[in-house]
């Protein structure tokens, strides 16, 4: 999932999307006032301990099917859990609630079969009308950025606790991987019908998950508390995590070899390889779905010409950028599914400068001395800085001049959601092990503009999409989604680069961290040992 974004179509609407979500932040959780979980979480004798996560923004909604962004999306396999998931380091469909599952001849019906005796963390029965439910909020959010992962189910039918039918409307070779999505993770109705669907995105869901949201001090950190009602015997490991706010790359850093956290998330490369030597901390570099990418807003005088498009394409040189800024930890990209799905097309090169050809382009499209766009930042993100940096050297050599417009977070963010912006740098990882989720960011143009380059696909290539999505065949699939990526080039509105792992950070003390190539966390068995 992209870093920091809200949906457009979620920031202009009211109701119980991003508008919900705002006017309760201003609500609750302000001045230091902690939102505390109405599920109140044990403490289970299984774990004794605390570990302290330093991360560079808090989350903002934990509602499953409305929230948007990783800082939210990461923290769902600590809550609640779902049919399927994906292996810890792959995207291998394992089973996870359900132990195993039947499918029908005609690959439409998909029969899971449930572990018996499951609660929530409260307590409480995990029920067949909790299993529907689930799913029937997530098939009712039509505009949620995850209804692609359950457009295709027709139906879902409980007939006991510990039976979960699913029938789809197509047969589709995305289907368990679509079902690994969080927003289908079980999740207590009786909760949600307490809390109401306004105060969803600040208490979360009562899942089965390893974990529960204690605490919550807006802009400054979360707790979890270990699941005393947890599945699996003697896990969690670890009591209590805080996830705390630590906006600042270089203070997150600091405050780890000082001991102030165990473990700092988005650790900037220049950091990893100073840890490198460190007698008390060391590097944790994880394989990761991540493709970074430059979009070009269409909408922008200049930037509607599609030789201009393909001049900064030209302009744009992806192994300089690594080699000036990811320090050997990235590699090239040609495109924005990552090459770790077997459907990336890895025949489109990744962009190599040729700065004549380039000047060329401009001059043949009525620029032949350049012109002023700006770059749309976040500050304080060490990498996206010094990527910005690499770009406006390179486009500077024909005549187009970059201004960058570095923003904090929540301005950052606004600009994103109401296209005002020419360039910005996009980062996008799987969360599902599918192309489904990012596709409906590019094709469902409500969802992010077409992920930021302001333009609606051509009806022939949203009906290459739509065939895609269903294909069974996996080499057709990849014919498909190979059209699409060529599309993407031919147009120029994508700029793609780099493809990096997850950098992250810990104390030599800390064991059991797990972050999934989705990004997901996988703490039962994190913990400080003495």
């Amino acid at each position: 999932m992209d870093h920091l974004q809200l949906s457009r179509r979620n920031f202009l609407k009211g109701g119980a999307g991003f508008a919900a979500a705002a006017s309760l932040a201003s609500l609750v959780g302000c001045g230091g006032e902690p939102v505390t979980s109405s599920d109140g979480a044990g403490s289970g004798d299984q774990a004794a301990s605390k570990i302290v996560l330093g991360r560079p923004v808090d989350s903002n909604n934990l509602d499953p099917v409305t929230c948007i962004g990783n800082e939210n999306i990461f923290m769902f396999n600590l809550i609640v859990e779902g049919l399927v998931k994906t292996a810890d380091d792959s995207g291998d469909i394992e089973p996870c609630l359900a132990e195993k599952w039947d499918v029908s001849d005609d690959g439409r019906t998909y029969t899971f079969h449930v572990m018996e005796g499951l609660k929530f963390s409260d307590g409480s029965d995990v029920t067949a009308e909790d299993w529907k439910w689930t799913f029937e909020r997530a098939m009712a959010a039509t505009d949620s950025h995850w209804y692609s992962c359950v457009e295709n189910i027709e139906s879902v039918e409980c007939p006991d606790d510990t039976t979960v039918i699913v029938t789809t409307k197509e047969a589709a070779a995305s289907t368990l991987a679509n079902l690994s999505i969080f927003e289908v993770g079980v999740q207590s109705k009786a909760h949600f019908d307490e809390v109401g669907e306004e105060e969803y995105v600040n208490a979360g869901p009562v899942g089965t998950g390893p974990y529960v949201l204690d605490e919550w001090v807006k802009g400054e950190y979360m707790t979890f508390k270990a699941n005393p009602n947890y599945r699996e015997e003697g896990l969690p490991l670890t009591e209590e995590i805080e996830f705390r706010v630590v906006a600042d790359d270089n203070s997150r850093v600091i405050q780890l070899q000082g001991g102030d956290i165990d473990v700092a998330d988005s650790v900037p490369f220049a950091s990893l390889q100073q840890l490198e030597g460190d007698a008390n901390c060391s590097p944790q570099v994880d394989p990761a779905t991540m493709v970074y990418w430059i979009s070009l807003n269409t909408q922008n005088e200049y930037l509607s010409n599609p030789q201009v498009r393909e001049a900064l394409y030209q302009a744009t040189d992806a192994q300089e950028i690594i080699d000036m800024t990811s320090y050997g930890y990235a590699e090239t990209a040609g495109s924005v599914i990552s090459a770790t799905s077997e459907y990336c097309d890895t025949s489109i090169e990744p962009p190599v400068a040729d700065v004549e050809a380039a000047k060329k382009l401009l001059e043949e499209a009525g620029y032949p001395d350049g012109f002023e766009i700006s770059l749309l930042l976040r500050g304080g993100n060490a990498l996206y800085e010094s990527i910005a940096q690499v770009i406006l050297d390179q486009w500077k050599k024909i005549g187009v001049t970059v201004n960058i417009d570095s923003r904090e977070s929540t301005a950052y963010s606004q600009a994103r959601n109401e296209l005002d912006l020419d360039v910005v740098i996009s980062g996008w990882s799987d969360d599902v092990p599918d192309p489904t989720s990012l596709m409906q960011f590019i094709f469902d143009y409500d969802a992010a503009f077409g992920y930021y380059s302001g333009m609606q696909q051509p009806e022939e290539l949203q009906e290459v999409n739509r065939q895609a999505t269903v294909e069974l065949d996996v080499e057709k699939r990849k014919e498909l989604y190979a059209q699409i990526q060529q599309a993407f080039r031919e147009e120029a509105i994508f700029i793609p680069f780099m493809s990096v792992p997850w950098a992250s950070a810990i104390r030599n003390n800390v064991t059991g961290y797990i972050q999934t190539p989705m990004g997901n966390y996988r703490f039962q068995e994190i913990a400080v040992t003495e």
